[in-house]
């Protein structure tokens, strides 16, 4: 039997893609560039490399004293050299995705098969073609292609022939010329190519690393203004945020949060005891800003001592999403519950302004988990 022993570790295509996904920087930055979505191409190359790493050591390639393969094995074959051509294509694409359209390393090699007029990777297309996707029509014995029209047809597969693990006979459509061109491959020649082709995953990930190290070392040197208006300062902090690790990753939650609720009109809110609760909650927000702002400055994200005053339910969820869309009909009536039935100001009832009545909940909701010294559930919250 023919013994492949294809020195892929998968770990390798792991350790590459816990990479591209180590700092938000990375995905952001190829989301869109000149244009074009270079992150959706790398993470399908990603998929279909690690399809191929772990496929690849469990393609069987039976071998029989018979000359001929049968058909299962030559099925397998064909498996087997078009699972690395997906390999390599994966690989030449993370190169034009991430370096900026350079030639990868080895685009010009022809150490392998030793074809003096073809690269390996040529080679390697002529022998795909030939024992998997294109038997019946090539446009030449050795790869390389004629200009006469002369056109060639492959036999099935045998094996054992000129020194080769596997041959195909080429035949030509020209009448004058029916001798028989043998065209052989080497499984060994083959996993070599694609085990080099795989190795450049290294190179790759000492790429990424140097762009991200890069990225963070220039944004630590621009100084983030201090600004004494708390809105102001969110605006500010909103675009560095966007510079610096993406539209919608680092603090981007946090700082649209505090950014909407500080800007909500209050003037509603006439009672004292409401305002006093609404105030002290601004106050409690505008202190988390230095510490986003610090976090920012130094490029890491900061865990917040500061935890959301509610426990997580259905209840709550609902009640979100009616903020965020101002129509869910679970969540307003179960935040009409909270009006009627619970803490919440009855002005609430006919306010149409849903920044307000999160403010105000989550004022209330801050107040009552800091009377708890813990996170309040929605009965709690209800019968307080």
């Amino acid at each position: 039997m023919i013994t492949i022993v294809i020195n892929i570790n998968v770990d390798l295509i792991d350790n590459f893609r816990n990479k591209v996904n180590e700092d938000l920087f990375f995905r952001e930055k190829f989301r869109n560039v000149n244009g074009k979505n270079h992150w959706n191409v790398i993470c399908s190359a990603m998929d279909w490399i690690t399809v191929a790493a772990e496929g690849l050591p469990g393609i069987d390639l039976k071998r029989t004293d018979s000359q001929i393969v049968d058909h299962l094995e030559t099925l397998n074959l064909m498996q087997y050299i078009v699972t690395v051509d997906i390999l390599v294509e994966a690989i030449i694409q993370l190169f034009r995705a991430i370096d900026g359209g350079n030639r990868y390393p080895l685009s010009k090699s022809n150490k392998i098969f030793r074809q003096s007029k073809l690269s390996d990777d040529a080679y390697f297309k002529h022998l795909r073609a030939a024992f998997s996707t294109h038997p019946v029509n090539l446009s030449s014995v050795d790869g390389v292609k004629k200009e006469d029209g002369e056109r060639f047809y492959a036999s099935w597969v045998a094996k054992d022939l000129l020194g080769k693990d596997f041959c195909v006979v080429l035949y030509s459509n020209k009448p004058e010329k029916d001798q028989a061109n043998y065209l052989g491959v080497k499984i060994k020649d083959i996993n070599l190519y694609a085990e080099q082709r795989y190795k450049l995953l290294e190179t790759l990930i000492d790429k990424v690393e140097r762009m991200n190290t890069e990225h963070i070392d220039s944004k630590k040197k621009c100084i983030i203004t201090s600004v004494i208006d708390p809105i102001e300062q969110l605006k500010l902090l909103l675009e560095e945020n966007e510079k610096r690790f993406g539209e919608n990753y680092g603090y981007a939650n946090g700082l649209r949060y505090l950014y909407g609720l500080l800007r909500v009109d209050t003037s509603l809110i006439v009672d004292n005891f409401d305002k006093a609760i609404i105030n002290e909650y601004r106050n409690f927000l505008i202190t988390l800003i230095p510490e986003i702002k610090d976090g920012l400055q130094d490029m890491t994200i900061r865990k917040s001592d500061w935890k959301k005053p509610f426990q997580h339910s259905y209840e709550f969820e609902k009640i979100y999403m009616y903020f965020g869309d101002g129509e869910h009909p679970v969540g307003k009536a179960f935040f009409n519950k909270l009006v009627n039935k619970g803490p919440l100001p009855s002005i609430l009832l006919t306010c149409e302004n849903n920044g307000l009545k999160q403010l105000v909940m989550d004022a209330y909701l801050h107040q009552e988990s800091k009377k708890r010294g813990r996170q309040v559930s929605f009965e709690e919250f209800l019968n307080c």
